[in-house]
């Protein structure tokens, strides 16, 4: 049976959006279940990461489970709001299906749905509209099942912040093998093709490689952290690093 595949990202008044307004170089990706919320929490910087939690925790009462590094995994009841309706409940009202996890980066979150027709893909993306802006960032028609087995945790923000020019910079760059090893071509020849000079070319390329380094960021230091804690031997706890439960959920004034 034929399905539609796409990616929608929202801004609109939530606690969990709200968090990532006030911290944007923060990815957050969320997880929910019948009671909880579970969040992965990837920061720049241990600094950073001991700044979102603490926010966290006084708004949504999110209880960190474990820690490392810049990485973190949190805990908390779900946030209850009856206005704006939530994303996630547009989407069951509609007859969509939201794939997990959502992704919080940059001010924005980031859902991958599955619609079974264009019309109510249509009817979703109107009655999210209402709450806030929504942008179609992707969309695809799918025949297999197959085809839903791959999804993955990729962001979407990976492209945040490149610029049109920057993008077919980027795309020249590559198929004129800028990036081999020797170079397939001169810099100057790639530059004429796309129609700008070779200091512009250089300037719009350095400034895009910057951008998409930048995005991937928390996946490369997660990855760099993968690849240390391989090399040291494992160790079993029943405790969080500080000695906490490894589940916690908050209670009190400042939960939503």
């Amino acid at each position: 049976m034929p399905f539609l595949d796409t990616r929608v990202r929202v801004q609109h008044p939530c606690p969990y959006c709200d968090l990532s307004v006030a911290f944007p170089d923060v990815e957050l990706a969320l997880w929910t279940s019948t009671q909880s919320d579970v969040f992965h929490v990837a920061a720049p910087s241990p600094a950073d990461l001991q700044r979102v939690l603490r926010a966290m925790l006084e708004t949504i009462g999110a209880r960190r489970i474990t820690q490392e590094g810049t990485s973190a995994l949190v805990v908390t009841h779900q946030a209850r709001w009856t206005y704006p309706p939530s994303v996630t409940k547009i989407a069951d009202r509609r007859g969509l299906w939201v794939v997990p996890p959502t992704i919080y980066f940059g001010g924005w979150e980031t859902y991958r749905v599955v619609s079974p027709t264009i019309a109510a893909l249509r009817r979703f993306v109107a009655d999210v509209k209402k709450t806030g802006q929504v942008e179609v960032l992707s969309h695809r028609a799918r025949d297999q099942l197959d085809r839903i087995h791959s999804l993955t945790t990729i962001p979407v923000h990976l492209f945040e912040g490149l610029t049109d020019r920057q993008v077919h910079v980027l795309v020249s760059a590559l198929e004129g093998g800028l990036f081999e090893l020797p170079a397939r071509e001169k810099m100057d020849r790639v530059a004429a093709r796309a129609g700008v000079s070779r200091s512009t070319f250089g300037e719009h390329l350095r400034k895009a490689e910057m951008q998409i380094l930048r995005n991937s960021y928390p996946f490369l230091k997660l990855r760099d952290q993968s690849a240390e804690s391989a090399s040291r031997p494992s160790l079993r706890r029943t405790q969080g690093p500080a000695g906490e439960s490894p589940v916690g959920v908050a209670s009190g004034p400042n939960r939503y």
